[in-house]
């Protein structure tokens, strides 16, 4: 809980001020939240409360005469008021709509799935943390995981060596993995990887394990749902956790039953492959995942179009991973000038995984003898 709790506040403090705390999370028990250690003003504090209420289903009924000086007494706050018989943690998605879509979940389902992948992940040492413990793959990962299996969590900090050992469980997302083959000329013997929040490249899977990863494991997966699936890299198919189940929905597209009868669409299109088998084919609500994160290109390029001086745009992921556009002038404006309005538009209403990295200029949008859009390099 004190994993999660401060990956929380790090985030809800982070949207508030645009930037990071002067100490990195997770942060020691007697850390206190005002001036002479997080440095949260009353408004911070009081949305850090909230985060917490809402992920852990609190209220101020909840609290005592004295408000939380420690972090150590967030954590007490949550422990005392939320005992593990019955109890619901909640998560933000951006959903299918691009807007946050809470997710509740029974803390007995995700303990659940915690203990069955630690399981599979036998004589680890220590998980070390890429991923934050606030989103759903983080929470299960780097916080559960690591309580069932019963090791310490590291949380290295961005741009110092991770000084990994042998035993170790490495938590990330695929653009970090992408990061770490060309950082990492050889890995230590038994480091294990786990990848999930968007599929992990074959080509990058195989130069991983080439350079001495022990294991490489993707997780399917979503908000709204917790852990679907996993796979052993290279290996094209998925198998279903055990609390799941795939229901026919049609001739191509399936539904998932979990052991409480509930039914969940899929996030994307799937082959279904013997009983407990898939294999992904492609997403049904035309979302990318850039970072970690479900982005909508048609909605970037949309709010590309709506600036002045931009007659049409269209938006793809580029071969990096981030997102690329294609801009169609209005009216002869000058590519330069147009591009230093883009960039100082989309800083401003677009989130970081949204912003495109590379812009392409050009009289029409590139489409095929079909009409078809074309890709561009």
């Amino acid at each position: 809980m004190h994993q999660i709790a401060c990956a929380l506040v790090a985030a809800e403090v982070r949207r508030l001020r645009g930037g990071d705390l002067p100490l990195p999370p997770p942060w020691a028990d007697g850390t206190a939240i005002a001036d002479e250690g997080l440095g949260l003003d009353s408004l911070e504090r009081l949305a850090a409360m909230g985060a917490l209420a809402e992920a852990f289903e609190l209220d101020d009924a909840m609290l005592g005469d004295e408000p939380p000086g420690t972090v150590g007494a967030w954590t007490n706050w949550i422990m005392h008021h939320h005992g593990a018989g019955g109890r619901r943690l909640s998560v933000k998605s951006s959903g299918s709509t691009g807007e946050p879509v809470l997710c509740s979940h029974a803390v007995a389902d995700l303990v659940m799935e915690a203990r069955f992948m630690a399981e599979q992940l036998p004589k680890r040492r220590r998980v070390v943390a890429l991923v934050p413990a606030h989103h759903m793959y983080g929470l299960i990962w780097t916080a559960l995981l690591p309580d069932a299996l019963g090791v310490p969590v590291v949380t290295p900090t961005v741009g110092t060596p991770l000084d990994l050992t042998p035993g170790d469980l490495v938590v990330g997302v695929p653009d970090q993995w992408q990061a770490l083959s060309r950082l990492t000329r050889r890995f230590p013997a038994d480091v294990i990887g786990i990848s999930s929040a968007g599929p992990l490249d074959a080509a990058l899977a195989t130069d991983l394990l080439a350079s001495g990863l022990t294991r490489l494991v993707d997780v399917y997966g979503s908000s709204e749902t917790g852990g679907i699936a996993f796979r052993a890299l290279p290996a094209t198919i998925y198998d279903l956790l055990p609390r799941w189940h795939l229901l026919p929905q049609g001739e191509s597209d399936w539904q998932l039953i979990d052991a409480h009868g509930a039914r969940y669409p899929l996030p994307d299109h799937i082959e279904r492959i013997g009983e407990r088998g898939l294999r992904l084919i492609g997403r049904r609500d035309g979302a990318v995942q850039v970072g970690g994160h479900n982005v909508w290109p048609e909605r970037v390029a949309a709010t590309l179009r709506e600036l002045d001086g931009i007659a049409d745009a269209a938006v793809r992921l580029d071969g990096n991973g981030r997102l690329k556009a294609f801009i169609v002038p209005a009216d002869g404006r000058d590519a330069a000038q147009l591009s230093t309005l883009i960039d100082r538009a989309i800083s401003q209403r677009l989130s970081v995984a949204e912003r495109p990295r590379r812009l392409r200029f050009g009289p029409t949008l590139p489409r095929n003898a079909m009409g078809k859009l074309e890709d561009w390099s």
